[in-house]
């Protein structure tokens, strides 16, 4: 049995193996870009048009990860990022993104708490199946 990749540039990767028992059912990857807003909430929608009222690039989504760069040397300033939701029509993938921020007495870090981060850039990989 072999397994065929189509490139759908530049954000979808598809993988499905020929002569399988049900050749509609394919996965895909798909990768994508946001940025965070206000609300330090990255939305990643995955459509043929990338807006919410577009047709989804897959059925299901199966497995979806975020992760952000950054190269701040301060460990507080950095930013976070963790997988809010996946969405039930496998439209889109949402990231809250935050950094900690704390009051120093004598030295030491107290009353740290998580804030919302605006403006920074999310990575989105999602793993998911497509009927054809």
């Amino acid at each position: 049995m072999s397994v065929e990749f189509v490139l759908m540039a530049p954000t979808a990767l598809q993988v499905f193996k020929a002569g399988e028992s049900n050749p509609k059912k394919v996965k895909r990857i798909v990768y994508g870009q946001a940025t965070s807003d206000a609300n330090g909430i990255a939305t990643l929608y995955f459509t043929e048009n990338g807006l919410s009222n577009g047709i989804p690039l897959l059925t299901t989504i199966d497995y979806a990860v975020s992760s952000v760069y950054s190269t701040n040397p301060s460990i507080n300033a950095r930013p976070r990022v963790q997988m809010r939701e996946k969405n039930v029509a496998a439209k889109f993938v949402s990231a809250n993104v935050t950094n900690n921020s704390s009051i120093v007495v004598l030295g030491i870090n107290v009353l740290g708490s998580e804030n919302p981060v605006s403006g920074i850039l999310v990575d989105f990989m999602i793993l998911g199946s497509f009927d054809r």
